[in-house]
């Protein structure tokens, strides 16, 4: 097998030792330890699965520095905000945590007998749920920490019971590796089978995982060819599995005339702030932003882009494709580069703007609509509000969808939007922004295809875990007649 190189980011050049990809066997040993572990942390409390998600947390905050400058060694997103990203992680397992010590998502649900005939009389019936078995875990880079080795998805499918395998993500290899040895000394430390929760390494042995005849589920988090690929397999085995595969998505803004008269300079300042965050590398960045023609917000815009420094992105890689995406979508014929793409000696890019008439996104929609991982927009100059129904019926399915409006005057125009949003995003946001997605019980991070590959479920949240559950009701038992039976 090949090795894993970390690339550094700034330079584009190699950096610190190689690690070997997980062999077949390797990631066979690795499955059976899996599976093995996996019918005794089904049948765990669910406080002691609690106490094993908070030894983790505590792991991670008890010295957050030096993981967050390793992690920005490998993926340039800067200590400052990889610290905060650690905090975030910790606060999703706690979060899962909590849920498991109330017991509400995972209570059983009870039809006491009712004597008679079907269909009014019944037996009695005890819902509840099982984890699914092992599940693989495919982490982003864009967040090598809530998205990564120790996020949502391995938090979420831990709580649910479940033993899961990570696929260490390239792009962070020796994160990947510290965070791995880090959990798994605290599963430990917390009198818990450290194999509930181990990793493989290599392209090769993810397909491998999610191939395996012991693996019952798959989470993914990355690019929609990525994900796909991995939603083929798992999906072509004889023995079809669940693949929840959050693939990120054109996330379309629409702005009123009415919002544009009311706070045309802070709509430009928020909407540049957005659109750059992480260096436009989230999957809830605002890609396409249709708004009435209105020179001065467009030149707002230019203006406050232009004034965000330059910076590197995830890696060389990211680079190269971020470079070709926008210059896909600038060569299309109408497009107007209002800031032209630039990239430096250094590997650091700079903001780029590009803009279209509608009545040529119309016309050019499936090549305008390329997702282009970075700090880029595209602009939609629309002639009027009319234009915003034709603009839903050319978008696909979205994680996102923000309208900016004024409740006085455009309610009815703001609430038709909401409903036309509803049917192609998992998210509608009013008068604010996409990005920053918050981390509570009832969040909804998804989408229809191709922003996810199951629009009924979250990655981010409390239901998230429910991915990893599936119901079985017990009939004709009860806990006086069976004692530890259910």
């Amino acid at each position: 097998m090949g090795t894993l190189n970390s690339i550094n980011p700034f330079t584009g050049e190699a950096q610190f030792d190689p690690i070997a990809e997980s062999t077949p066997a390797e990631v066979d040993a690795v499955v059976a330890r899996s599976v093995a572990a996996s019918s005794h942390w089904a049948k765990v409390a669910p406080a002691e699965r609690a106490r094993a998600l908070r030894a983790i947390a505590e792991a991670l905050d008890a010295d957050p520095t030096p993981l967050a400058e390793l992690a920005h060694q490998e993926t340039a997103l800067g200590a400052d905000r990889l610290v905060g990203e650690i905090a975030r992680t910790s606060f999703q397992l706690r979060l899962f945590a909590e849920e498991l010590e109330t017991g509400q998502l995972l209570a059983a649900e009870i039809d006491e007998a009712v004597p008679g005939s079907p269909p009014a009389g019944h037996p009695r019936l005890v819902r509840r749920y099982v984890a699914l078995g092992p599940v693989a875990v495919f982490g982003a880079g864009n967040f090598p920490f809530a998205f990564g080795q120790l996020g949502g998805d391995t938090a979420s499918a831990l709580a649910a019971g479940c033993t899961v395998i990570v696929k260490d993500h390239p792009g962070h290899p020796h994160l990947a590796q510290r965070l791995m040895e880090l959990a798994r000394l605290a599963l430990t430390g917390a009198g818990c089978d450290a194999d509930v929760l181990q990793s493989v390494k290599g392209m090769a042995a993810g397909s491998a995982l999610v191939s395996h005849p012991a693996v019952h589920a798959g989470a993914f988090t990355g690019s929609q060819k990525a994900g796909r690929a991995l939603f083929d397999i798992a999906t072509s085995r004889p023995q079809p599995i669940p693949f929840y595969g959050e693939l990120g998505s054109i996330n379309p803004v629409f702005i009123t005339q009415a919002a544009l008269a009311a706070r045309r300079d802070e709509l430009a300042s928020e909407l540049a702030a957005s659109l750059t965050m992480g260096r436009g590398q989230l999957c809830t960045k605002p890609s396409v932003i249709f708004v009435p023609d209105d020179q001065a917000f467009i030149d707002g815009l230019v203006h406050e882009l232009s004034a965000v420094a330059p910076g590197p992105l995830l890696s060389p890689l990211s680079l190269e494709r971020y470079i070709q995406g926008v210059s896909g979508v600038a060569d299309v014929t109408g497009v107007a580069e209002l800031i032209p793409i630039s990239a430096g000696a250094d590997l650091s890019v700079a903001p780029a703007l590009l803009a279209t008439g509608f009545d040529n996104f119309v016309k050019h929609a499936d090549e305008l609509l390329e997702e282009c991982f970075g700090p880029v927009g595209l602009l939609v100059r629309c002639e009027s509000e009319g234009d915003f129904d034709v603009a839903i019926e050319r978008l696909e399915g979205a994680l996102v969808a923000t309208v900016h409006a004024v409740p006085d005057v455009d309610g009815a125009l703001a609430s038709h939007l909401v409903d036309e949003l509803s049917f192609i995003a998992g998210r509608v946001v009013v008068n604010g922004w996409p990005t920053g997605l918050a981390v509570t019980p009832w969040q909804h991070h998804g989408g229809p295809y191709p922003a996810s590959t199951s629009v009924l479920h979250t990655s981010v949240g409390s239901q998230a875990m429910m991915r990893f559950v599936r119901p079985v009701v017990i009939q004709n038992v009860s806990d006086e007649q069976w004692p530890g039976l259910l």
